[in-house]
């Protein structure tokens, strides 16, 4: 492990002259890293930590109980835990350092080939989840860039600018202990998404001082974590948790440029395949106006789509932007026909997530609706909606639960071409025998059933090409399944 935290190539700073007289960063440094001189400090901890999943309804947090140890000093960053969920128990391992990440993710056989630069950074930044070392560490080495104030409560803050990322570190000026480290960084979904890791009852170990507790608001206070440090130990070096897989590489990500094709599938019906994203979505052309159903993963991507409307019915306007469900792949592009002034449909409970999503600050890395903003219009549907220009209709059904899935769910049914359009549930493969139906099989068939919908088609709208299943579906092929006993 590199001895020294130099993050070669990684920040392209402008200078800004530190705040006089007192320098709270070496004052603080001296209590809470210096002790450790060119070793580490092994952290025993317990954590629960909490994650958005693609769970039932907007902001249900998934619970995971860890335990393990964490290494940390000015030179880098190691850690093993363990996850426990229900009876299932996983293990993770991370290395990381000035120059190099070794990632054993969950479920994992060997550590990643190829990292980027950004993982390495958020690794290191993430590290303040036990123990603020190696943001110290960071901004001394970076003391020219760092814009120094007052902050509220009598501590002091430090601020670094990153390429993508903004650091805050708080140092009290009575004791000289970091009080709380706050990290705004960019999501594709959430947009200017703060962590901060507030420090508590801080404890000595030797000259090393350390918080037993660590508390961690992620998503702008959307979740909480916790961390407890049990034990402390001092070590001259740090173990080896991992060694390079053959063919290991850090390098920037090339990134899958975005590919879009289109296939009219009837007059009124246009399906805009996104094959970076595998999706399928859904364009619906009426006689003066248009509907998008599903826009995957961020705003970029649904700007492209816009674009390609345009091209297809150009004049037309997007009326409607329906979304089937909350999860990522249907709404993540929802800012762009916000800011297209479309009336956005969503299941009942979604209101208020769309809203969120519309509402929030991408300072970082504005979208076209962070550059001209424009007011959001929201439309629940809690039973049926009809949309129709008198000669065609689409037909928008919430089933919510009843899909095994999620309670928001919606699907949309075209009686003169009998065909329903839904995002996730049928999952036929394309080769072999039927199988017993999954739940949402049965959840989406018995839909049907209960709505008296005279189904010819079935066509999903996730995955689309990388899954092996049918995407467009006879119905007879559901029907068929159902009868697998």
């Amino acid at each position: 492990m590199a001895k020294t935290l130099l993050l070669t190539g990684l920040l392209s700073l402008p200078v800004v002259t530190l705040a006089k007289p007192a320098n709270y960063l070496e004052q603080c440094w001296a209590r809470q890293g210096a002790g450790l001189g060119p070793g580490y400090a092994a952290l025993s901890y317990r954590e629960q930590a909490h994650e958005l999943e693609h769970s039932q309804y907007p902001w249900q947090p998934t619970t995971y109980a860890k335990r393990g140890r964490a290494w940390v000093s000015g030179a880098g960053f190691l850690r093993q835990d363990t996850l426990v969920q229900g009876a299932k128990t996983y293990y993770s391992k991370t290395q990381v350092s000035a120059d190099e990440l070794l990632l054993l993710d969950y479920g994992d056989q060997e550590p990643a080939k190829v990292v980027t630069p950004a993982q390495r950074t958020a690794q290191l930044l993430a590290s303040a989840r036990y123990s603020p070392v190696l943001l110290l560490q960071l901004l001394r080495q970076q003391k020219a860039a760092v814009q120094v104030s007052e902050a509220a409560g009598g501590a002091v803050q430090h601020q670094l600018r990153l390429p993508t990322t903004i650091v805050r570190l708080f140092i009290r000026k009575g004791d000289k202990l970091v009080e709380r480290a706050e990290v705004l960084s960019h999501d594709d979904l959430f947009g200017d998404v703060l962590t901060t890791y507030t420090y508590r009852d801080y404890t000595r170990f030797g000259s090393f001082r350390y918080a037993k507790t660590v508390s961690i608001d992620k998503i702008n206070g959307k979740l909480h974590d916790t961390v407890t440090v049990s034990a402390v130990a001092l070590t001259a070096e740090a173990p080896v948790l991992l060694q390079k897989p053959a063919g290991y590489q850090v390098r920037a990500e090339a990134g899958t440029p975005p590919k879009l094709t289109v296939q009219h599938y009837r007059p009124n019906l246009h399906f805009l395949e996104l094959r970076h994203t595998d999706d399928r979505v859904l364009l619906v052309e009426f006689r003066d106006f248009l509907v998008v159903a599903e826009a995957p993963l961020s705003p970029e991507n649904g700007e492209l789509i816009i674009r390609e409307a345009q091209k297809i019915a150009p004049g037309k306007p997007i009326r409607y932007f329906v979304l089937g469900h909350y999860h990522p792949h249907y709404l993540g592009g929802v800012r762009a026909f916000v800011q297209q002034g479309a009336t956005v449909l969503c299941g009942p409970g979604d209101e208020a997530y769309v809203r969120y999503l519309a509402q929030a600050p991408r300072t970082l890395q504005p979208d076209s609706l962070q550059r001209r903003p424009r007011p959001l219009q929201v439309q629940e549907i809690t039973a049926s909606q009809i949309i129709t220009d008198g000669q065609f209709s689409m037909q928008i059904h919430f089933i919510g639960s009843q899909s095994a899935h999620t309670n928001d769910y919606l699907i949309y049914y075209f009686p003169t071409e009998k065909l329903l359009f839904e995002d996730d549930l049928v999952w036929i493969k394309r080769d072999g025998v039927p199988r017993k139906p999954s739940a949402r099989q049965a959840g989406l068939y018995q839909a049907i059933k209960d709505r008296n919908l005279p189904v010819e088609t079935v066509v999903q709208s996730w995955p689309v090409a990388e899954s092996g299943v049918k995407t467009i579906i006879p119905f007879s092929d559901l029907e068929q399944a159902m009868q697998v006993k």
